[in-house]
């Protein structure tokens, strides 16, 4: 088990006694961290440093933890909304797990000209499914300046909601309800009072109603995550399948995400029994030897499941053909219309 994998599945949840007294010791490096957190809004807050301007329109979309609340999906979601209205939207990641210091252009608008491992799995599988263009940069600010360049007026950011560096017209927070410690003790990289920054809160299903302390003046959504099909990678070009492949198969489940749960509970919705679960720690660079480990332990199943984002780098595998296939989800928005329309006019009092 990794260090990362350790610590999310038994400090943070605390499932039994060593893990508790871990928490205890590593308290005193989350208020290390909260001081931090605190300084920099305060820094920021004040305007004793002011963040940097981009020469085109920016949209944030970030939440308060580490992982699993749906930003990528949110992102790939309102970048093709903006684009689908007229805007010329780009998205910018950080790049995380990927090899690459510099700005990168990940797509130019025809799917993905560099791999995972220069730029990142969540990078590549956006450019995969978005017609536009996609850039990884280390510092935020040269990536949107480099979408600037390639014809862009927009440009979403993915999980920029701590980067105070940079300034934003819109910021959009995903809130799922976690509570807890600070890093390292715990999840979350900022206390749920930071929601007051927010332009817009969307509320995931496991959130239930805003924190009393935020006020009722923060924009709200709800947000549900829905099963729109299956991915299969045919040599190196992703196609389409029928939801209905999954019923009633037996089925191995590989997963390199933070919170897999609603992953399993999406395959046994179909009636697909899961025979054997492979859990990796989340952005996991699969190798050849956990390929012939999967490979041989699935042998006897109808079908590997995976995230699209596992999918990435799984393909690179001689699985057979038919064998491997990655559930797609796609967010949904109780009030579209309204978040999109609070975006367009902020971007358009920026211009």
């Amino acid at each position: 088990m990794s260090l990362v994998s350790f610590v999310r599945g038994r400090v943070w949840t605390r499932t039994d006694p060593w893990a508790r007294c871990l928490v205890v010791g590593l308290r005193p490096l989350s208020w290390l961290f909260r001081a931090g957190v605190g300084a920099r809004s305060v820094v920021y807050g004040t305007g004793l440093v002011s963040p940097r301007k981009a020469p085109i329109a920016v949209v944030s979309v970030g939440n308060l933890s580490v992982g699993g609340t749906g930003k990528t999906p949110l992102t790939l979601w309102l970048a093709r909304r903006l684009c689908g209205r007229g805007s010329r939207a780009a998205i910018v990641s950080r790049g995380y797990g990927g090899s690459s210091g510099d700005v990168t252009v990940v797509s130019g608008g025809d799917g993905p000209i560099v791999d995972a491992a220069v730029v990142g799995d969540e990078p590549v599988m956006m450019a995969r499914s978005f017609d536009g263009v996609v850039v990884t940069a280390r510092r935020r600010i040269d990536g949107v300046r480099r979408a600037a360049e390639l014809g862009c007026d927009v440009a979403v950011l993915d999980d920029g909601f701590q980067h105070r560096r940079l300034a934003r017209d819109f910021d959009i927070v995903i809130y799922d309800g976690l509570r807890g410690p600070l890093l390292p003790a715990g999840p979350m990289r900022e206390s749920p009072r930071a929601l007051r920054r927010a332009d817009a809160v969307v509320l995931t299903s496991a959130a239930g109603d805003l924190p009393r302390s935020i006020g009722r003046d923060v924009p709200t959504f709800r947000m549900t995550t829905e099963l729109t099909g299956l991915v299969e990678s045919v040599g190196g070009e992703w196609q389409a399948r029928s939801l209905a492949c999954l019923a009633g198969k037996r089925v191995v489940a590989v997963v390199g995400i933070a919170h897999p749960e609603r992953f399993y509970d999406s395959i046994h919705r179909w009636d697909a029994t899961i025979e054997e679960v492979f859990e990796y720690p989340d952005h996991h660079p699969y190798t050849r030897a956990d390929w012939q480990k999967v490979s041989r332990r699935s042998q006897d199943c109808d079908l590997l499941v995976t995230t699209e984002k596992d999918l990435v780098k799984l393909q690179a595998f001689p699985f057979a053909r038919g064998k491997l296939m990655a559930l797609r989800v796609e967010p949904s928005l109780d009030d579209e219309e309204r978040m999109l329309a609070l975006i367009e006019e902020r971007i358009a009092v920026a211009d």
